[in-house]
């Protein structure tokens, strides 16, 4: 049984899932899977996955899903590693010792059932450290990105990902798993790295993600309104931090 498997999900994005194949590819540590779920592309992704598949780099399936949160689910289902980490097309590990040293911070904390990590944003013209918040960060939003949060599989897949959120779902999977009394840790180290770019889905559709992240608080953590405001209020402000840096990477490159 490997120590991690990393699922990737992709659909129509040949170009991120060779970014991302490449940082699998690079890492020393190889106690890992790689587990590969295509939501049934129709462009040249197709054809890199079918040749995925065939020469073994990977497990998986390549088939119409119900959207991001659908077959991230299948890739949860398909795995076998004794954690899970999911690094979505054109996501990627920071670098060749990442996911070892990852593993051997795990390892040292006892094994916790959630482990976050450090992260850098990419916006094209910036590049942005997002450190690792404490657990107790979980009542406003996620303690880590996902590419860099490395979650018990036994622990997921008691909690995966719902329907009923489009955007703020990994949000919610996390809250319950706090809910249910978990172990969470944070460390410092930068293990992934996150491109952002206004048509992320997140960059998309903002007021649903408040609105999830409302329902999430409120549901999941039973926070009191007064706090829930507050988180609102942040969310708004951050939207905005991000809405700018995205916009001034999309002229740069308009200008190259």
């Amino acid at each position: 049984m490997p120590s991690v498997s990393i699922i990737t999900i992709v659909r129509n994005n040949d170009v991120g899932l060779a970014r991302t194949r490449a940082s699998v590819a690079a890492q020393a540590c190889r106690d890992f899977e790689w587990i590969l779920v295509d939501g049934a592309s129709t462009d040249a992704t197709r054809e890199r996955v079918a040749d995925l598949l065939r020469s073994g780099e990977v497990r998986g399936i390549s088939e119409p899903d119900g959207g991001i949160y659908d077959a991230m689910n299948k890739g949860l289902r398909l795995a076998a590693g004794d954690y899970v980490l999911f690094l979505n097309a054109g996501d990627r590990l920071l670098d060749a010792g990442s996911l070892g040293a990852a593993l051997a911070a795990v390892e040292g904390a006892g094994r916790p059932d959630v482990a976050f990590f450090a992260s850098q944003m990419d916006f094209g013209n910036r590049v942005i450290v997002r450190p690792a918040k404490q657990p107790s960060y979980i009542w406003h939003g996620q303690p880590g990105l996902h590419q860099a949060t490395f979650v018990k599989r036994t622990v997921h897949l008691r909690h995966p990902f719902r329907d009923r959120f489009r955007v703020c779902g990994d949000y919610d999977v996390l809250a319950r798993i706090v809910s249910g009394g978990a172990s969470l840790r944070s460390f410092p180290a930068v293990v992934g790295v996150n491109e952002f770019d206004n048509q992320s889905t997140s960059g998309r559709f903002k007021l649903r993600l408040m609105r999830e992240a409302l329902a999430v608080q409120r549901t999941e953590l039973k926070l009191p309104l007064w706090k829930c405001a507050i988180s609102l209020m942040r969310r708004g402000i951050n939207s905005a931090a991000f809405k700018l840096m995205t916009l001034q990477s999309s002229m740069r490159g308009a200008g190259r």
